[in-house]
């Protein structure tokens, strides 16, 4: 009884999450530090962690968030520095001049150019950049999240 107490205890942060961001369309700036603080309640009174390793525990999540963070935001900024610089059509007509086959094409993205972006930048970088290079060539949009 006590394992399931636990269990729905840790759940209990999520769900605060999928209720209000899902079920009332609450903004993730408003959710976020509430779930937090259901979380640290949860420790507190669940598991009786002490205040001090609360937040010791909350800052660490923080700064791996942070790392987190400036890794989106890098693929971001690449992508934006790509399309500003024209080196984004440069890249299409590069990839459309290879094969007229579509598959190929895709499979040069999402394969090769996927896997040197992954390794380069990290994490999340490949979907942010391969993806828009596909809209660019002509691809469906839907079919873009298939692909991946």
């Amino acid at each position: 009884m006590v394992d399931l107490t636990l269990a729905l205890l840790a759940l209990l942060p999520l769900a605060t999450i999928a209720v209000l961001m899902i079920g009332l369309y609450q903004p993730a700036t408003r959710t976020m530090p509430l779930a937090w603080g259901v979380a640290a309640a949860a420790a507190f009174i669940g598991w009786q962690m002490s205040p001090r390793l609360i937040a010791a525990a909350s800052i660490r999540g923080a700064l791996t968030a942070t790392r987190i963070l400036v890794i989106v935001f890098g693929a971001i900024l690449l992508l934006y520095t790509l399309k500003q610089s024209g080196a984004f059509e440069v890249i299409n007509a590069g990839f459309a001049s290879i094969s007229d086959d579509r598959r190929v094409q895709v499979i040069l993205l999402v394969f090769l150019m996927g896997s040197f972006i992954e390794g380069a930048a990290g994490f999340g970088t490949p979907a942010a950049i391969v993806g828009p290079l596909l809209v660019g060539l002509g691809f469906p949009r839907w079919r873009r999240l298939l692909s991946r």
